[in-house]
Protein backbone atom coordinates (compact mmCIF):
# COMPACT_ATOMS: atom_id res chain seq x y z
CA UNK A 1 0.00 0.00 0.00
CA UNK A 2 3.05 2.36 0.29
CA UNK A 3 4.28 1.67 -3.21
CA UNK A 4 1.03 2.67 -4.50
CA UNK A 5 0.71 5.95 -2.38
CA UNK A 6 3.88 6.59 -3.53
CA UNK A 7 3.08 6.37 -6.93
CA UNK A 8 0.14 8.21 -6.88
CA UNK A 9 1.66 11.13 -5.74
CA UNK A 10 4.65 10.55 -8.10
CA UNK A 11 1.88 10.45 -10.72
CA UNK A 12 0.07 13.29 -9.65
CA UNK A 13 3.15 15.70 -9.62
CA UNK A 14 4.20 14.39 -13.19
CA UNK A 15 0.31 15.06 -14.45
CA UNK A 16 0.26 18.50 -12.78
CA UNK A 17 3.65 19.39 -14.82
CA UNK A 18 2.43 18.42 -17.81
CA UNK A 19 -0.45 19.89 -17.64
CA UNK A 20 1.15 23.49 -16.57
CA UNK A 21 3.16 23.18 -19.80
CA UNK A 22 -0.23 22.93 -21.61
CA UNK A 23 -0.07 19.35 -22.69
CA UNK A 24 -3.21 18.04 -24.00
CA UNK A 25 -5.77 15.40 -22.44
CA UNK A 26 -4.61 12.63 -24.19
CA UNK A 27 -0.77 13.36 -23.48
CA UNK A 28 -1.36 13.74 -19.50
CA UNK A 29 -3.65 10.29 -20.33
CA UNK A 30 -0.53 8.64 -22.34
CA UNK A 31 1.73 9.51 -19.21
CA UNK A 32 -0.81 8.27 -16.52
CA UNK A 33 -0.83 4.73 -18.36
CA UNK A 34 3.29 4.82 -19.14
CA UNK A 35 3.32 5.60 -15.54
CA UNK A 36 1.37 3.07 -14.02
CA UNK A 37 2.60 0.02 -16.40
CA UNK A 38 5.98 1.06 -14.44
CA UNK A 39 4.57 0.38 -11.80
CA UNK A 40 2.49 -2.61 -12.19
CA UNK A 41 5.86 -4.91 -11.37
CA UNK A 42 5.63 -3.95 -7.47
CA UNK A 43 3.02 -7.14 -6.81
CA UNK A 44 5.77 -9.28 -8.50
CA UNK A 45 8.10 -7.88 -6.50
CA UNK A 46 6.33 -7.89 -3.39
CA UNK A 47 5.19 -11.64 -3.82
CA UNK A 48 9.18 -12.60 -4.95
CA UNK A 49 10.26 -11.06 -1.10
CA UNK A 50 7.81 -12.46 0.53
CA UNK A 51 7.29 -15.85 -0.88
CA UNK A 52 3.43 -15.73 -1.39
CA UNK A 53 3.84 -18.44 -3.08
CA UNK A 54 4.23 -20.75 -0.30
CA UNK A 55 0.83 -19.16 0.80
CA UNK A 56 -1.13 -19.61 -2.27
CA UNK A 57 -0.25 -23.10 -1.98
CA UNK A 58 -1.06 -23.40 1.84
CA UNK A 59 -4.92 -21.87 0.74
CA UNK A 60 -7.66 -23.10 -2.05
CA UNK A 61 -6.54 -20.35 -4.26
CA UNK A 62 -6.22 -21.65 -7.87
CA UNK A 63 -3.62 -20.79 -10.14
CA UNK A 64 -6.31 -19.13 -12.80
CA UNK A 65 -7.60 -16.89 -9.50
CA UNK A 66 -3.97 -15.66 -8.86
CA UNK A 67 -3.12 -14.76 -12.43
CA UNK A 68 -6.46 -12.87 -13.06
CA UNK A 69 -5.58 -11.27 -9.60
CA UNK A 70 -2.89 -9.85 -11.24
CA UNK A 71 -4.44 -8.47 -14.13
CA UNK A 72 -7.13 -6.92 -12.52
CA UNK A 73 -5.20 -5.27 -9.65
CA UNK A 74 -3.11 -3.75 -12.44
CA UNK A 75 -6.34 -2.06 -14.62
CA UNK A 76 -7.91 -0.91 -11.50
CA UNK A 77 -5.03 0.92 -10.99
CA UNK A 78 -4.83 2.31 -14.46
CA UNK A 79 -8.24 3.39 -14.46
CA UNK A 80 -7.88 5.47 -11.23
CA UNK A 81 -4.99 6.99 -12.49
CA UNK A 82 -6.80 7.73 -15.64
CA UNK A 83 -9.81 9.41 -13.46
CA UNK A 84 -6.99 11.32 -11.25
CA UNK A 85 -5.76 12.94 -14.53
CA UNK A 86 -9.42 13.24 -16.15
CA UNK A 87 -10.12 15.48 -12.32
CA UNK A 88 -7.06 17.42 -12.80
CA UNK A 89 -7.33 18.40 -16.60
CA UNK A 90 -10.53 19.80 -15.65
CA UNK A 91 -8.55 21.55 -13.32
CA UNK A 92 -5.99 23.07 -14.81
CA UNK A 93 -9.33 23.85 -17.90
CA UNK A 94 -11.06 25.66 -15.55
CA UNK A 95 -7.80 27.68 -14.29
CA UNK A 96 -6.77 28.34 -17.84
CA UNK A 97 -10.37 29.09 -19.10
CA UNK A 98 -10.11 26.01 -21.55
CA UNK A 99 -12.64 24.28 -22.95
CA UNK A 100 -13.40 20.70 -22.24
CA UNK A 101 -14.09 18.85 -25.30
CA UNK A 102 -15.63 14.81 -24.45
CA UNK A 103 -13.93 13.85 -27.86
CA UNK A 104 -10.85 14.37 -26.23
CA UNK A 105 -10.93 12.65 -23.27
CA UNK A 106 -12.42 9.51 -25.17
CA UNK A 107 -9.76 9.46 -27.36
CA UNK A 108 -7.30 9.86 -24.10
CA UNK A 109 -8.82 6.63 -22.83
CA UNK A 110 -8.30 4.74 -25.56
CA UNK A 111 -4.97 5.92 -26.47
CA UNK A 112 -3.73 5.36 -22.93
CA UNK A 113 -5.80 2.31 -22.76
CA UNK A 114 -3.61 0.72 -25.79
CA UNK A 115 -0.52 1.61 -24.28
CA UNK A 116 -0.68 0.66 -20.90
CA UNK A 117 -2.47 -2.94 -22.80
CA UNK A 118 0.67 -3.35 -25.03
CA UNK A 119 3.06 -2.85 -22.02
CA UNK A 120 1.83 -4.87 -19.61
CA UNK A 121 0.22 -7.50 -22.07
CA UNK A 122 4.17 -7.92 -22.70
CA UNK A 123 5.20 -7.51 -19.40
CA UNK A 124 3.29 -9.33 -17.52
CA UNK A 125 3.90 -13.00 -18.82
CA UNK A 126 7.36 -12.88 -18.23
CA UNK A 127 7.12 -11.74 -14.71
CA UNK A 128 4.77 -15.11 -14.69
CA UNK A 129 7.48 -16.91 -16.65
CA UNK A 130 10.54 -16.04 -15.16
CA UNK A 131 9.88 -14.02 -11.79
CA UNK A 132 10.46 -10.24 -10.61
CA UNK A 133 14.23 -10.75 -10.06
CA UNK A 134 15.47 -12.53 -13.15
CA UNK A 135 12.58 -10.48 -15.49
CA UNK A 136 13.59 -7.05 -14.51
CA UNK A 137 15.70 -6.20 -17.36
CA UNK A 138 13.29 -7.59 -19.84
CA UNK A 139 10.42 -5.92 -18.74
CA UNK A 140 11.81 -2.86 -19.66
CA UNK A 141 12.13 -3.45 -23.32
CA UNK A 142 8.02 -2.75 -23.98
CA UNK A 143 8.69 0.20 -22.57
CA UNK A 144 11.07 1.18 -24.67
CA UNK A 145 9.43 0.09 -27.70
CA UNK A 146 5.85 1.31 -27.10
CA UNK A 147 7.19 4.73 -26.41
CA UNK A 148 9.32 4.96 -29.26
CA UNK A 149 6.41 3.91 -31.46
CA UNK A 150 4.43 6.86 -29.37
CA UNK A 151 7.17 9.29 -29.92
CA UNK A 152 8.65 8.54 -33.12
CA UNK A 153 6.09 10.61 -35.58
CA UNK A 154 5.94 13.89 -33.61
CA UNK A 155 10.04 14.14 -34.53
CA UNK A 156 10.11 12.42 -37.87
CA UNK A 157 8.56 14.58 -40.85
CA UNK A 158 7.87 12.11 -43.06
CA UNK A 159 5.67 10.47 -40.33
CA UNK A 160 3.42 13.66 -39.47
CA UNK A 161 0.87 11.88 -41.44
CA UNK A 162 0.03 9.77 -39.08
CA UNK A 163 -1.12 12.51 -36.47
CA UNK A 164 -3.07 14.00 -38.92
CA UNK A 165 -4.77 10.85 -39.41
CA UNK A 166 -5.58 10.18 -36.44
CA UNK A 167 -6.43 13.21 -35.59
CA UNK A 168 -9.43 12.93 -38.57
CA UNK A 169 -10.02 9.82 -37.74
CA UNK A 170 -10.71 10.26 -34.16
CA UNK A 171 -14.09 7.75 -33.89
CA UNK A 172 -12.15 4.77 -35.86
CA UNK A 173 -9.42 4.67 -33.53
CA UNK A 174 -11.21 5.47 -30.67
CA UNK A 175 -13.02 2.17 -30.88
CA UNK A 176 -9.93 0.17 -32.41
CA UNK A 177 -7.72 0.89 -29.68
CA UNK A 178 -10.33 0.00 -27.18
CA UNK A 179 -10.69 -3.55 -29.06
CA UNK A 180 -7.20 -3.80 -29.94
CA UNK A 181 -6.19 -3.32 -26.32
CA UNK A 182 -8.86 -5.95 -25.11
CA UNK A 183 -7.97 -8.37 -26.92
CA UNK A 184 -3.97 -7.92 -26.34
CA UNK A 185 -4.79 -8.24 -22.52
CA UNK A 186 -7.16 -11.21 -23.14
CA UNK A 187 -3.88 -12.90 -25.08
CA UNK A 188 -1.79 -12.05 -22.48
CA UNK A 189 -3.94 -13.33 -19.32
CA UNK A 190 -3.97 -16.68 -21.73
CA UNK A 191 -0.63 -16.91 -22.07
CA UNK A 192 0.30 -16.07 -18.64
CA UNK A 193 -1.98 -19.17 -17.42
CA UNK A 194 0.49 -20.96 -19.20
CA UNK A 195 3.89 -19.62 -18.28
CA UNK A 196 2.95 -19.70 -14.65
CA UNK A 197 1.77 -23.18 -14.42
CA UNK A 198 5.11 -24.67 -15.85
CA UNK A 199 6.98 -22.10 -13.63
CA UNK A 200 5.00 -23.89 -10.93
CA UNK A 201 5.97 -27.57 -12.44
CA UNK A 202 9.50 -26.64 -13.11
Amino acid sequence: MKSQLVMYLSLALVVMMFGLMGSSVTILCITGAWFVALMSSNIFAIQEKNNLDRLYGSVSVSLKDIVLGRYVFSFLNYFISFLAVIILHFGFATFQDRTIELSEIVLGFSASFLVFSTITGIQMPIYFKMGYTKAKVWSMVPFVAVMALVAIPAFVPALSGIIEFIQTHRSILIVVGIVVSCIIQFLSYKISIIAYRNRKRG
